[in-house]
């Protein structure tokens, strides 16, 4: 009887928080996650629902202070958790709106996406997306629940035994959830963003062992595009000529256009640190990825100076981000160094095109043996800020046949990703123009593909690794090599190599070993790596 008794007034305790301020409870809770049912009723996606589940557990512990505060302190508390929570749900309604996607139910990679972008970005993409109209739906959404739950405190709720027991056997099955979800939390990207601390890759140098012979080119460059999906380019089939001056040297055979090459990450960190150094997703329990031979410790050992041109910025709104490698080159230029970098009118970066001058200044410069990582802002969101007015050949009206799911505004943001790829085609091709009369060998890949409505007629960024569809497309990336007339004369055995390779399947995580290749390394610290080159496949 008195087992009976404690565990009876244990449950009493444990349904506090959500019967005592059940007006409270179910206000916080509806504005943190009404919107993800929601998107389970109407877009039968199902996989926000342990997140829906875990959230009942998140608000309880929101509402569990309200029975042990005094009232003066209670009522403070309760403002300040449901102006939070007002905030969260118009963010919700807003990515609902954009991407039919909630904070709930976008993936942690998606957030370190977010969290990875540098402020300017953040700024313009807050400008031209968060419209009038958007503001105006929020607002309705938030004055209507708030005066349902205006009246709806009037009345009072009285609970028996059954209600209480539900309750309580709900908050116990939320707490199984919430701790599952956290126990995944580790593996994610996010959680490596959050949890990394600011890393100076020059205090874990190495001194690798390098042996080269000496049939190398002079110029090896890797111009790194970014946001580049191979499903809009014109030189693999896309029905737009979104690439128009490197068709043209492809049909030339001075460009050599890959087919089957995929990138190892759909975001930007991940995908350039397997590109720059050995370290891959598989170390992550024996090794931090900073104690790494990075590409760039092996090409000055190797007798390559090291440069750095970049049209993104150094830092972004986290610690961890890729400008930390550019430390290690002999020379590094960002435009965002620059004062004059950002355009005061349009709150955009200045287009790709300045990054062209740049390397004209590092080449003319250059003496002895040079490699060089020029990394464009390319198709990064907004696609409409990133070329200039005279390069806006595509209209919604392009799409009426070929995308006729797509609302009118859908089609519009599609015809300025075709437009941004359009630019970026002129960038490459004066960029690769550069090195024309150097022995050179240009290497021209991006480092992510994009999903632009391939996985849902309303969404388009960065891909979802939980969705096969938008995954592909966020891994499908363009890759191309120009070698210019010098060097064919000079290297004509690894121009055929080059020339064999362009149906190899390959990873741009190993492409630490194909620059090796072509650079002549034979060894590295007693070891032979070509057979992991594209070139040796």
């Amino acid at each position: 009887m008195e087992a009976k008794r404690f565990l009876y007034t244990l449950m009493r305790f444990v349904v506090r928080p959500v019967t005592v301020q059940p007006v409270f409870f179910l206000l916080l809770y509806i504005l943190l996650n009404v919107l993800d049912i929601y998107s389970i009723a109407i877009f039968h996606s199902f996989s926000p629902l342990f997140k829906v589940i875990s959230g009942f557990f998140f608000c309880y512990i929101f509402a569990l202070p309200v029975i042990l505060l005094p009232d003066k302190t209670r009522k403070i508390y309760k403002s300040i958790v449901l102006l939070v929570a007002i905030v969260l749900f118009a963010v919700d309604i807003y990515l609902l709106q954009q991407y039919r996607e909630t904070l709930n139910t976008m993936s942690l990679d998606a957030v370190a996406a977010v969290l990875a972008t540098n402020p300017d970005e953040t700024k313009d993409f807050f400008l031209v997306y968060f419209t009038a109209d958007k503001l105006l739906v929020i607002l309705f959404f938030i004055s209507l629940l708030l005066s349902a739950f205006y009246y709806l405190n009037r009345f009072k709720f009285k609970w028996n035994f059954v209600g209480e027991l539900l309750v309580a056997n709900f908050v116990v099955f939320s707490l199984i959830i919430s701790v599952f979800r956290l126990s995944t939390i580790r593996t994610s990207n996010l959680y490596f963003l959050l949890t990394s601390k600011a890393i100076d890759l020059r205090e874990y140098r190495h001194n690798p062992d390098v042996v080269y012979n000496c049939e190398r080119p002079d110029n090896i460059v890797i111009i790194l595009g970014e946001s580049f999906s191979k499903h809009h380019s014109s030189l693999y089939g896309y029905e737009k000529q979104t690439n128009p001056l490197l068709e043209k040297m492809a049909e030339e055979r001075l460009l050599f256009v890959f087919e089957d090459i995929e990138s190892n990450a759909v975001s930007t960190i991940p995908a350039v640190k397997s590109i720059m150094m050995s370290y891959t997703a598989e170390m992550a329990d024996s090794i931090e990825w900073y104690e790494c031979l990075t590409l760039l410790e092996i090409m000055q050992k190797s007798g390559y100076s090291t440069n750095w041109i970049s049209n993104q910025t150094k830092k972004g709104l986290m610690n961890n981000d890729v400008g930390c490698f550019s430390d290690l080159c002999d020379k590094q230029y960002f435009m965002d160094s620059d004062v004059l970098a950002v355009d005061k009118e349009t709150c955009s970066s200045y287009f790709d095109e300045r990054v062209i001058g740049v390397v004209e200044d590092f080449l003319s410069a250059s003496i002895g043996k040079a490699f060089y990582i020029v990394h464009l802002m390319g198709s990064h969101y907004i696609y409409g800020s990133r070329y200039p007015e005279t390069f806006s050949k595509f209209i919604p009206r392009d799409y009426e046949v070929s995308c006729p799911q797509l609302t009118y505004d859908n089609r519009k943001v599609v015809a300025e990703y075709d437009n941004s790829i359009l630019y970026n085609d002129s960038v490459v091709y004066e960029l690769m123009k550069c090195f024309e009369n150097e022995d050179a060998v240009v290497f021209y890949f991006s480092d992510h593909g994009q999903d632009v409505f391939d996985s849902s007629n309303s969404y388009a960024g960065h891909a979802h690794i939980n969705n096969p569809i938008s995954y592909k497309a966020g891994i499908e990336v363009p890759f191309m090599v120009y070698t210019t007339p010098l060097f064919r004369e000079k290297h004509p055995q690894l121009q055929e190599r080059i020339e064999r390779s362009v149906s190899t399947p390959y990873r741009t995580d190993s492409i630490m070993y194909t620059i090796m290749d072509v650079a002549g390394i034979e060894s590295l610290n007693g070891c032979s790596y070509k057979h992991k080159s594209l070139f040796m496949q």
